[in-house]
């Protein structure tokens, strides 16, 4: 077991590996999925994935707002954002990540200690006791109508407690909720690829989420999801490997740049991020798309990066 101050040095130095990978480009040792992946399982975790299946009714922006905090690291704060971890880490596209294997949180794969003092001293009970981490698409402990409450407390306590992070506002958990409560399971669909197309929606969702949230006056959280879109941006970047893909990595870290003004502005406005995923969409998504099949995107080429050379 690895407790407390070992526990975050361990981290600390998987926080900068994350950022190496985004300044200086991939390789198979810095994919920063491969800090919480259990050894032997890499490909299957980073070349598939669970399916998604999402109920329909829900408000979309909340949706798509809600999936996008989701997948941001900084949603959780503290140890969690340093290594890019966030809720989708143990639970991937909502279900279970089964891969899933943090060297003193877990003791086999797809389970977690979450009172661990890891990640946050408030829940910390001294023990190791990892538990399986629930499948979201299945039913839980935890309400999930949606005039109880329950559920926004039950995420809020996460947040604030389980991670460190910063008090959420009413609008970030009604958005977070909006998502959970969608995930249901697929029937006959066990997995999917990891595609472009797949991440690129992701830095679409937390660019218009940032805007929309913005527009409410909700600076902390477009600050999350401008953070989340530069995040998936570096995840991106990762599977962009080689030097025939450098001009394209070059243009994803110009696009990440462009957006930390913004993120930094006492108050973020809705249409420069607005403004910045056009640009995105017109500059940057045409060209990583002509070129995805020579990424690490394509299963035959993550296999022989991952096996190394030789």
């Amino acid at each position: 077991m690895v407790e407390g101050g070992c526990a975050i040095r361990f981290l600390n130095g998987c926080a900068a590996l994350a950022l190496a990978s985004v300044v200086i480009g991939a390789s198979a040792g810095e994919m920063r999925a491969l800090v919480w992946i259990a050894p032997g399982q890499e490909f299957e975790a980073l070349a598939r994935q669970p399916a998604t299946c999402l109920a329909s009714g829900s408000e979309k922006m909340q949706l798509r707002t809600g999936k996008a905090l989701f997948n941001s690291p900084q949603l959780l704060g503290g140890q969690a954002a340093r290594a890019s971890i966030s809720c989708e880490s143990c639970h991937s596209n909502g279900q279970l990540n089964r891969h899933f294997f943090l060297d003193g949180v877990s003791d086999r794969p797809g389970n977690a200690d979450v009172s661990s003092s890891f990640f946050s001293l408030a829940r910390a009970n001294h023990r190791f006791d990892p538990k399986p981490i629930p499948n979201l698409a299945e039913p839980g402990n935890v309400s999930r109508d949606d005039n109880s409450g329950a559920l926004e407390a039950f995420l809020r306590g996460l947040i604030v407690e389980e991670f460190a992070g910063a008090e959420p506002s009413q609008a970030v958990l009604d958005a977070l909720a909006t998502y959970v409560r969608a995930i249901g399971p697929c029937e006959g669909l066990e997995d999917e690829a990891r595609t472009l197309s797949g991440q690129v929606g992701l830095v679409r969702d937390a660019a218009t989420g940032a805007a929309w949230l913005a527009r409410r006056g909700e600076t902390p959280g477009a600050q999350v999801l401008i953070s989340g879109a530069r995040t998936q941006l570096g995840l991106i970047d990762e599977r962009y490997a080689g030097g025939r893909l450098t001009s394209k990595r070059r243009l994803l870290r110009e696009a990440s740049r462009a957006l930390q003004p913004v993120a930094e502005a006492d108050e973020p406005d809705p249409e420069k991020i607005e403004g910045w995923l056009f640009d995105f969409d017109r500059r940057i998504v045409p060209g990583l798309e002509k070129v995805e099949h020579r990424s690490l995107y394509d299963e035959h080429r993550m296999e022989n990066y991952l096996e190394g050379p030789g």
